[in-house]
């Protein structure tokens, strides 16, 4: 059933998000599709349309005969309560229609603290929270992401997920959702079953492990070129071409280094065309070469050579997210920039030199000053550098290394150029499953603000320098949602009916406290440490990582140890039982 929505548009903010007509937005006659889904990000508008994965999907998806994938978004405040009030249930984008008349509802998961929000979003749609009270008059419930490396917290809620790499398995299940059009929830499920990362918890739970699906060659996975274009501004207002996956650093706290092992690039030719197509299609001027290490990648100076040559006189943005702390990023940055110095973003994440090898970062104090005075150098006033405190085996001179280093690259700096001003960016570290760290204690709010205290009194007068800090309570709660079990999910149903959602926007701690103490749910539970040889909830994902090399990595971890690139050399982490060829997906070893 089709959701009127027009007379409401002018009364809330930002019409343009409910429309559903953007550049590229796909419009199918209903009477030849025979399966449809709605691909939902329970995040507002303005984020989710800036998520590579939801542009990928929605492109690859769109080219399978007879079937449909329209989009859904969180509702901003103003919207939701015009819908609560007028009975309007949760719609998708393109037609309007209700979600619970859907074949399969599916969630992007990327960030725990959106958990609620999928919550949100059934409840909107009048679908019942609970897999097992939903009837063959319901839509399937799915959900994808790296959130779902740990897929225990959601399994109450959803019939099944997708874990790791979405390419293949989900074109595989938008095939198998029309071949079996008019077919039971449990034909469907049957059918997927045995798919590359599908975990259905009802078929699977406490049978066997779900191996993550990864697609080995990027290089033959289709197009998605005809990205689509909203007519509001958004996060990331560009085109964004992913030109390599995974990474080969292995900085110890990333959970995404290691669940999207082992490092696959793109060729250059695959990329160049793959943008070419994108700039056409989509007619932005701006394109963000993505990647979780853009720097690394092999051909990084012959692909912005190359963008330079073909778009000299087309004045083509050419953006990197990702930069490594060496001279050599800041000379990419520099041929990239075209004269423009907006800001410069740099990630020692430690302070100390010892912290930064207990995390395994591998750039030493004097290559970060090298790096900023080079950026200085040529032409960069604004500099960001990002960090964390909370990590393993930190004491408070580590916490208090992080003034000391911005003080003296302040310092050098200045020294070139007056008006050059530092960034401080501090986050706090959060224990990721499927990581070295998944065993270790998370610190308390109270230990959070302690150090947070410290640093603010240190930083407070300093010249040419600012410090920018997380809030502690949402990193506390993202503690209890990323290594979370079964228990969890009751705390997230309970947060939401207290009134927990979009809690990116709001301070809702109060109510995820009062939560906590109805369930009597113990902090030390969830944030405490883990004994080596305890079952995690996450255990029943097999990223092809094994617990033996994590473990490994800890013990190197407190001996202050390092782990050389995966690029020079193997270290053995379990991956090659499932890709005999990691390590040679490069570029320079194809």
């Amino acid at each position: 059933m089709r959701v009127d929505i027009g007379k409401y548009l002018m009364s809330v903010e930002k019409p343009a998000q409910y429309l559903g007509n953007e550049i590229n937005s796909f419009h199918k006659d209903l009477d030849s599709v025979k399966a449809r889904m709605c691909l939902f990000f329970p995040d507002i508008y303005e984020v989710g349309m800036s998520n590579l994965g939801i542009k990928l999907l929605y492109a690859i998806m769109n080219k399978v005969d007879n079937f449909y994938l329209e989009r859904g978004f969180a509702p901003m405040e103003d919207m939701e309560t015009l819908m609560r009030q007028n009975n309007i249930p949760m719609f998708s984008l393109e037609t309007k229609t209700e979600l619970k008349d859907f074949d399969v509802v599916g969630f992007s998961l990327s960030y725990e603290m959106c958990y609620p929000n999928v919550l949100n979003a059934l409840d909107l749609a009048n679908i019942p929270l609970h897999a097992d009270e939903r009837g063959e008059e319901h839509p399937l419930i799915m959900a994808g992401g790296t959130c779902m490396m740990n897929p225990t917290p959601m399994e109450k809620f959803l019939d099944f997920f997708v874990i790791g790499d979405g390419e293949e398995t989900m074109t595989k299940l938008a095939q198998t959702l029309v071949a079996l059009a008019g077919k039971t929830k449990a034909e469907k499920l049957e059918a997927i079953k045995d798919f590359e990362g599908v975990y259905i918890p009802k078929l699977h739970k406490g049978v066997k492990r779900i191996k993550r699906a990864i697609v080995q060659d990027i290089d033959n996975t289709p197009s998605y070129s005809e990205q689509l274009v909203p007519y509001i501004q958004i996060v990331h207002d560009r085109a964004s071409v992913e030109i390599q996956r995974g990474c080969t650093r292995g900085c110890r706290f990333c959970q995404a280094g290691y669940v999207y092992r082992p490092v696959r690039e793109r060729s250059l030719e695959k990329n160049m065309e793959l943008i070419e197509d994108m700039l056409f299609n989509t007619g932005y001027s701006e394109i963000s070469l993505s990647s979780l290490s853009s720097s690394d990648y092999t051909g990084i100076s012959s692909l912005i050579d190359g963008l330079q040559k073909k778009y000299e006189n087309k004045n083509l943005a050419i953006s990197l997210p990702s930069l490594r702390m060496n001279t050599h990023s800041v000379d990419v940055a520099v041929n990239i920039s075209g004269g423009k110095r907006t800001g410069f973003t740099f990630a020692p994440e430690a302070g100390s030199q010892k912290m930064r090898d207990v995390i395994n970062k591998g750039v030493t104090e004097e290559q970060i000053i090298e790096t900023a005075e080079a950026a200085v150098k040529a032409g960069w006033d604004n500099l960001k550098f990002y960090f964390m405190i909370g990590l393993p085996f930190e004491t408070d001179e580590d916490v208090m290394a992080i003034y000391e280093l911005v003080k003296r690259v302040t310092y050098r700096c200045r020294t070139i150029r007056r008006r050059v001003n530092i960034t401080a960016s501090v986050s706090n570290f959060v224990p990721k499953p499927h990581t070295p760290y998944q065993w270790h204690e998370q610190m308390s709010v109270e230990e959070t603000e302690r150090k947070q205290g410290m640093l603010r009194d240190a930083f407070r007068g300093m010249k040419g320098a600012t410090l920018r800090m997380h809030p502690p309570k949402k990193s506390y709660l993202e503690g209890f949602l990323s290594r979370g079990d079964e228990r969890t999910a009751d705390l997230i149903e309970t947060a939401f009916k207290i009134g927990a959602k979009l809690d990116d926007y709001k301070d809702n701690f109060s109510i995820w406290k009062e939560a906590m103490e109805e369930l009597n749910i113990s902090e030390k539970d969830y944030l405490g440490a883990r004994d080596l040889d305890a079952v995690l909830p996450w255990d029943l994902v097999d990223t092809g990582v094994s617990k033996e090399f994590y473990i490994r990595e800890l013990e190197k971890s407190e001996k202050q140890a390092l782990t050389v690139d995966c690029r020079e050399q193997c270290s053995a982490c379990g991956m090659k039982k499932y890709i005999k060829e990691c390590g040679s997906l490069t570029l320079d070893k194809k």
